[in-house]
């Protein structure tokens, strides 16, 4: 059996090799709605608008995230000027202070549960997830910074849920206040935190402390239940117009996006799941295999020897909380990624990391995780465009290539790929070159009501990347 202290040294090596597979991430270039937060985020500091101003006033973006894209944001373009590695960096701070809610959440789970070495399991918990695959976009795509920023209010709002029955005195009243407004700071985080008041109910079935909630807990309950539905009405009143992708409907997604949910809980990246889908069928289901073997060899090696210790409700309850913390998702319209299921492997992973521990198979374990996450996140690195991450990179190629010539607005652009060019986008080319805002159009025509617009057109050749066309004398 492995000594406290060999299990610390394990853990100590697994955090080495999570850093150095995050690493690359901090160089990964801003795309896509990068560049869109951070031209609203600088208009908002041009026009003297209060930090406070998006927490009152109807969003722009479709998403009443206040606290973790508005202000985020201008965090990112006022205080750090907008720099790609110190955005990064910022991002990764938030993961650090996510892992650490996730942590707690574990510890208190374990506690409640009188587990043996629960700060042994808390760390685990949090290390396992620093690789999983559900953490894998976040890290290389500063826009997704709203996903740590949630896990880390949720996991503390529902670890304190756990531990306030064995609170008494002061400490119990600061608890009984704090937790309304974590409920807020969630809510202004990420839609999905109006699903915490649910997912406390599982957890008191998981871990069998009803009759530990007092009265007035549960008037802080019903109480916190009221914000959800007050923030309900204000989202909706604030989030006039939202893309139909992200739209909520009853159809074949169901499948797709179940699907999803279940490649992600097994590490199989979303690209594998395209490859499958769409024109490289062998090497995507290879893939997918490779990343699906290691992990779920690691699930059965830890739960199969803590299977008898649960109720069955105890295991329906954490699969409730699975489909619950991820259920928004199942309806979702498009747009299906891992990270949005970051919250629903909160709970299974605590289960995983006491699993090991109980069989003596941490090394192991941890061993077959890094591979799966490895081939999940170095591959995901290294696909061809489509791949999102080498879409970032075509962008940087484009704006390095016309970088060094001069542009003028206005800026004649026809596209041929808009998939590809979303990467970039018209604020993604204002913002890097330079250029005022609208001075991109989006056109195939050198004219306008027969008066020509500039001498020179850009245009995506047939390998997608940009040149220049002459406009006719």
């Amino acid at each position: 059996m492995l000594s406290l202290s060999s299990s610390y040294r394990c853990l100590s090596l697994f955090g080495v090799f999570a850093f150095l597979l995050w690493l690359p991430s901090l160089w990964v270039p801003f795309w896509g709605d990068d560049y869109a937060f951070l031209t609203q985020a600088r208009e908002s500091r041009v026009n003297g608008l209060s930090w406070w101003h998006p927490f009152f006033n109807a969003s722009t973006t479709g998403f009443w995230r206040p606290l973790s894209m508005d202000t985020g944001w201008r965090f990112v373009e006022q205080i750090l000027q907008g720099n790609l590695l110190s955005a990064h960096l910022y991002s990764w701070v938030l993961h650090v202070f996510s892992l650490a809610g996730i942590g707690f959440f574990a510890y208190q789970v374990a506690v409640s549960l009188r587990w043996s070495q629960p700060l042994l399991i808390a760390l685990i918990t949090a290390a396992i997830h620093a690789v999983h695959v559900v953490t894998y976009l976040p890290v290389h795509w500063v826009a997704a910074m709203n996903s740590p920023t949630l896990i880390f209010f949720i996991s503390i709002t529902l670890a304190l849920w756990i531990l306030l029955p064995r609170l008494n005195g002061m400490a119990r009243y600061l608890c009984l206040i704090s937790l309304p407004l974590l409920q807020l700071l969630s809510l202004f985080s990420k839609e999905v935190a109006i699903l915490i008041p649910g997912m406390v109910v599982l957890l008191a079935i998981f871990l069998r402390n009803f009759a530990g909630y007092k009265k007035g807990d549960i008037a802080v309950w019903w109480l916190c239940v009221g914000i959800c539905l007050i923030w309900l009405y204000f989202y909706k009143q604030f989030t006039p117009g939202r893309d139909p992708v992200y739209g909520l409907v009853l159809g074949k997604n169901l499948a797709i996006n179940f699907m999803g949910f279940s490649a992600w809980i097994f590490n199989v990246p979303r690209e594998a799941l395209r490859m499958i889908l769409t024109d490289k069928f062998m090497l995507g289901a290879l893939w997918a295999a490779a990343c699906f073997t290691s992990m779920a060899a690691a699930y059965w090696l830890s739960l199969k020897h803590i299977a008898a210790s649960l109720s069955r409700w105890q295991w329906l309850a954490a699969l409730a909380f699975m489909l619950v913390a991820y259920g928004p998702y199942f309806v979702l319209a498009n747009q299906s990624y891992e990270y949005y299921a970051a919250l629903a492997m909160i709970l299974p992973l605590v289960l995983v990391a006491r699993g090991l521990l109980v069989a003596n198979k941490l090394k192991l374990g941890l061993l077959l995780i890094a591979l799966s996450s490895l081939l999940a996140v170095q591959g995901t690195r290294s696909v061809a465009y489509p791949g999102v991450i080498e879409r970032a990179y075509w962008g940087e190629r484009q704006i390095e290539f016309l970088s060094r010539q001069p542009v003028t607005p206005p800026l004649l652009l026809d596209l041929s790929n808009p998939h590809q060019f979303a990467a970039l986008g018209i604020a993604g080319l204002e913002w890097r070159l330079g250029l005022p805002k609208g001075s991109v159009i989006l056109t195939n025509r050198c004219d306008h009501n027969g008066i020509k617009m500039s001498e020179q057109m850009l245009i995506q050749n047939s390998q997608g990347d940009f040149e220049w066309k002459d406009c006719p004398k």
